[in-house]
Order: C-alpha cells, then sequence, then structure tokens
C-alpha cells in the first residue's frame, strides 16, 4: 500500500500559494477574489486551504475569500467548521450561508471596487444571488482567471501525487486487460478497474469509469456509461478513467482491440496513436493550446479521418480535479503553456461503423518536451479468450 504521507503538501505550501494569489490580485487591480468550489470540483479552495468539501450529498458548498491584504475567511457548509479547522491552515473558518452576508456587506463598507470571482461557471445561484445583493454598484463582479493559471503550474511535489495517481490508473488499465473474455459486459469490466485501483492504494474516483466496446462508439457518441453489452470478438474496447490519490486526480484514456480486429479497426487504432505520439513531441514550455493541437490534427487530416480545416480539441487542465480550467487544448487556445504546467492530453477518434479510439495521458510540461504521468501500454491487441 502507497503511504500518502510522503507526498503531502505542507502548510508553507499553501501560504506560498496564497501569497501568489495576492500577487495576482494586485497585478489585475482585484481587491477581493472570491474563490468557489462544490464537492465535484473542490480544486479551487483545496489549493489555497487544503479544504475539499464532501461527495455525494446535498450540495456542500465551499468559498475562501481572498483579500488584497491579510488573511484568509474560509466558508464551509453548515455542521462542518470543526471537520475544516482539522484540515487547514486558515484561522478564520465559518459557516456560509449565516457568515456569507455580513462578510461581504463588510468588504463593501472597506471601500473595494473590483471583486473576481474563481470558478464562476458553476457558482451555485443562491450564493450568487449573495453576492450581487451584498457587493452592490458601483462595485464590479466579475469572473477571473488568475487562479487558473496559478493553479495549473505544479510543484514537484505535487507532480508526484499525480504520478502515483496516474499509476494507479494503469492499475485499473491492467486490470481490464486481463479480465476480457467473450461475453465479459462493459459493467463487469469497470467493476474490476474499481476494484484494482482502490485495492493498490486509490483514494477515491476522479470521475466515473467509462468501458465502451463495439460500433456504438461513433457519431461523437462518447462519454456514456457501461452497459450490459457482451464483449465479442473484433471489438474496440475505449477506457477512460481515473483515481485520486493524495489530493490529486489522474485522467487515462486508451483503446485496444480485442481477438480478430478488421484492418479498418487497426487502421483507426494506428492512427490514433500516430496522432497522440506527433501532438506529444511538439508540447513544450512556451507555445498555446492551439500549437499544441495542430500536429495532431495534420495526422489525423492525412490519413482521412479530418475534413480539410476541420480539428479536434486535444485536452484539458487537470490536477486536483480531473478537468480544471487551464490550459485548454483547442485549436483556438490562446492558452500559453509553462514549464510545470500540467494537463490530459488527449485524442479522441470516432468512426462510423467501425468505433471509438481513445488515447489519453496526464502530462507535465517541461521546458524541452511534455513528460507523460501515465505509463500503460499504447499498442494494446487483446487475445480472444
Amino acid at each position: 500500500m502507497i503511504d500518502s504521507r510522503l507526498n503531502d503538501i505542507d502548510d508553507q505550501e499553501y501560504r506560498d500559494r496564497y501569497r501568489r494569489a495576492q500577487d495576482a490580485m494586485s497585478r489585475e487591480g482585484i481587491d477581493l477574489l472570491i474563490a468557489w468550489s462544490d464537492c465535484y470540483r473542490m480544486s479551487n479552495v483545496r489549493w489555497l486551504t487544503n479544504y475539499r468539501a464532501f461527495d455525494g450529498f446535498i450540495p456542500y458548498a465551499a468559498m475562501t475569500l481572498v483579500p488584497a491584504k491579510g488573511e484568509p475567511v474560509l466558508l464551509v457548509t453548515e455542521g462542518l467548521v470543526p471537520s475544516a479547522e482539522s484540515s487547514t491552515w486558515v484561522k478564520d473558518v465559518r459557516e456560509i450561508r449565516r457568515e456569507l452576508p455580513a462578510l461581504l456587506k463588510e468588504f463593501a463598507a472597506s471601500g473595494i471596487r473590483n471583486v473576481g470571482v474563481a470558478g464562476y461557471r458553476y457558482l451555485a445561484a443562491e450564493f450568487l444571488d449573495t453576492i450581487r445583493e451584498c457587493l452592490p454598484a458601483p462595485i464590479t463582479v466579475q469572473r477571473t482567471s488568475l487562479l487558473d493559471v496559478l493553479k495549473a503550474v505544479k510543484s514537484e511535489t505535487e507532480i508526484r501525487n499525480m504520478k502515483v495517481a496516474g499509476w494507479l490508473a494503469d492499475v485499473g488499465c491492467e486490470a481490464i486487460a486481463d479480465s476480457v473474455a467473450v461475453g465479459v459486459t462493459e459493467r463487469e469490466l469497470a467493476r474490476v478497474a474499481y476494484s484494482a485501483m482502490f485495492d493498490a492504494g486509490a483514494d477515491g474516483i476522479a470521475f466515473d469509469v467509462f468501458v465502451q466496446t463495439g460500433r456504438e462508439n461513433t457519431e461523437r457518441f462518447y462519454l456514456k456509461r457501461p452497459t450490459d453489452r457482451p464483449l465479442e470478438d473484433g471489438d474496440i474496447v475505449m477506457i477512460d478513467m481515473g483515481c485520486r490519490f493524495n489530493g490529486y486526480a489522474s485522467d487515462n484514456a486508451r483503446a485496444a482491440t480485442f481477438g480478430n480486429a478488421s484492418p479498418e479497426v487497426r487502421r483507426a487504432l494506428d492512427a490514433t496513436l500516430e496522432a497522440f505520439e506527433a501532438g506529444m513531441r511538439h508540447i513544450r514550455a512556451g507555445i498555446t493550446g492551439a500549437e499544441a493541437c495542430e500536429p495532431a490534427n495534420e495526422v489525423l487530416r492525412r490519413h482521412g479521418y479530418l475534413k480539410p480545416g476541420e480539428n479536434l480539441r486535444c485536452g484539458h487542465g487537470t490536477g486536483m480535479d480531473p478537468e480544471e480550467e487551464y490550459p485548454s487544448l483547442m485549436p483556438d487556445s490562446s492558452d500559453l503553456f509553462l514549464e510545470n504546467m500540467t494537463a490530459a492530453y488527449a485524442i479522441t477518434l470516432l468512426v462510423p461503423g467501425v468505433g471509438g479510439c481513445r488515447v489519453e495521458d496526464p502530462i507535465v510540461v517541461r521546458k524541452d518536451g511534455a513528460e507523460s504521468l501515465s505509463n500503460y501500454s499504447y499498442t494494446n491487441h487483446w487475445p480472444l479468450r
């Protein structure tokens, strides 16, 4: 079993993050930063405070108020103040629904003018209403990406945690490979992956594992839940899975042939891997999200899977959450890759009548190239049994 204490983030690193956030606020003219998280997207608050809302219950909200000068306030769901205090370096922990209105009115009275919201896209409506009511004009409230960029660049301790999470997802892939057989269902294979990752030391899932088989994985139809469809000779098996370890997530995907694959199936898998490898060779600090996509898309166009001018998304940010906001790997993305920034690099090819193929690794961007945080085989042809 892996000892997570070897990769713990200490209080000093959290304090350093907080000061970096205040420095970024100063550069952008933000007087107050409101960092929002919930039980599904916890990285904003966790990155600052080491507190995470609970999964799977009623919407457990969490918010950190970061003034331009001074100490933070951590706001958590009612009844959770004692447990939050035991996990965070923040000294001022309060109940969010009871205390937020008065706190915001105090900030408004102090003369603040510009308020930035991190996590604006998924901020719960009840709290957006409170913010608008308690921070009226002439105070401006707008979304900000400053925290997205800061948390995208990882320390070496964070990267070690992500490597462990990546290895645990590799264990899940290996367990599926050992379990494939004619008649085994997608749901059964998914259960095998969950069991293997938890047995090896995973703390929780990063997202619902999906296993998809056959020719139904086409026409952009993917990311569906596993079904009772039995595995058949000649299928493509497309898997995407991740887990959490010590607060950090993995996001790994592979595709494999099972049994006697047709030439069309093998051609699609080979093109997907070639596109992935072309993109990985190009990634380094200093390029944009769009530039990271182009080599892979060029390969897919050359093989006839994309029309001239057509481009695919090639991934997303990753770290404490499996999908984070920065960097965006889109054909029109100007997000800049920085040294020690992490992302999930993914190539997905869905061919009607053939099946779905995907290769995805969590990566860290180094000065001279991309380092994969996953090591499971990219070329997988599983024998019939």
